[in-house]
């Protein structure tokens, strides 16, 4: 039976996230975009709510009504960053599925970002997937109401443990299932249709295997954002300190420099640009991590066996 290295597939999201940072950052920068949407909508409405003094002490109550406008355009805009965000992680995750299977190839014109009917069956794959979860957590739900009326007699705390109990079970049950249910996904990239079954094949005798992968992703995710969150704050300490120290040393041109940045927008724009770039690429890893490492398995776990090599004529033996 075929199997696969849990380490190898893990290394995949490093492999195609260092390997492509390019495409990496294109990615982060099509997840950025819903966030884009949401910032230009609300500077415009918390500009307009400032300039007719909604902020300030003592604001008359009509001034908020007469800017409702703004804020119901600003509340349009937002639900159509969330439609974005649904499309801009489809886009993604299907250009990381067909960068990882599309082996060592370099370069792609299009950061392997396409619309077309692959993009369809990994939407079609991922509805049913999310509308078939929740239907499980409803059911799961309404069994665990209907053992927990059954469990109320039970004394203390029996009755907690078996609750507690109950709950492990039906979370670890699910993360069990979700290793062969993410296979569908990539599954569908490689043999080019809805691949409900093919993913769930591929799966077959992989579940702890994939379980593993699972704990391992996570732990790697987990240890990210430890770092990166130390770093975050490192840099805001120095800063800080830094900023402090010439505050104190002089108030007057501290203050006169930052109410200054307001009429130095390009100064704003180049930061803004230099910071927009690393997020970039930090938000296309994060997606890389969670969809390299399963599309790696369905490579991996997809590949036609070597043919058998033919006998030699000189051993003189003839084929069964």
């Amino acid at each position: 039976m075929k199997t696969f290295s849990i380490s190898d597939a893990a290394g995949e999201a490093f492999r195609t996230g260092f390997g492509r940072p390019l495409a990496t950052t294109a990615w982060g920068l099509v997840l950025l975009a819903p966030v884009l949407i949401v910032l230009g909508a609300a500077v415009p409405m918390f500009g307009e709510l400032s300039a007719a003094g909604t902020f300030a002490a003592g604001a008359d109550p009509k001034t908020l009504e007469a800017e409702l406008g703004s804020i119901w355009r600003f509340q349009v805009w937002s639900q159509l960053a969330n439609l974005v965000q649904l499309l801009s992680v489809l886009l993604v995750t299907t250009a990381v599925g067909r960068a990882v299977l599309s082996g060592r190839r370099r370069g792609d014109p299009a950061m392997f970002l396409r619309v077309g009917a692959d993009e369809l069956h990994v939407a079609v794959v991922g509805l049913a997937v999310g509308v078939g979860a929740i239907l499980v957590l409803v059911v799961a739900a309404m069994l665990a109401v209907g053992v927990g009326f059954a469990l109320w007699q039970v004394a203390e705390p029996w009755r907690t443990l078996s609750y507690i109990g109950m709950g492990a079970v039906v979370g670890f049950g699910i993360l069990l299932l979700w290793g062969r249910l993410a296979l569908m996904a990539p599954a569908s990239l490689r043999y080019r249709t809805f691949g409900f079954e093919q993913g769930w094949k591929l799966g077959r005798g992989q579940t702890w295997r994939l379980f593993g992968l699972l704990l391992l992703m996570v732990l790697i995710a987990f240890g990210m954002a430890v770092a990166l969150i130390a770093l975050v704050v490192l840099v805001a300490m120095v800063f800080g300190l830094g900023a402090g120290a010439l505050a104190v040393d002089n108030p007057e041109a501290w203050e006169a420099w930052f109410e200054g940045l307001g009429e130095q927008p390009g100064w704003l724009i180049a930061a803004g640009l230099i910071l927009l770039l690393p997020m970039a690429w930090l938000q296309g890893f994060s997606q890389v991590l969670m969809t390299a490492p399963y599309a790696r398995v369905v490579e991996v776990l997809a590949r036609e066996p070597a043919p058998a090599e033919p006998i030699s004529a000189d051993t003189g033996l003839e084929p069964l």
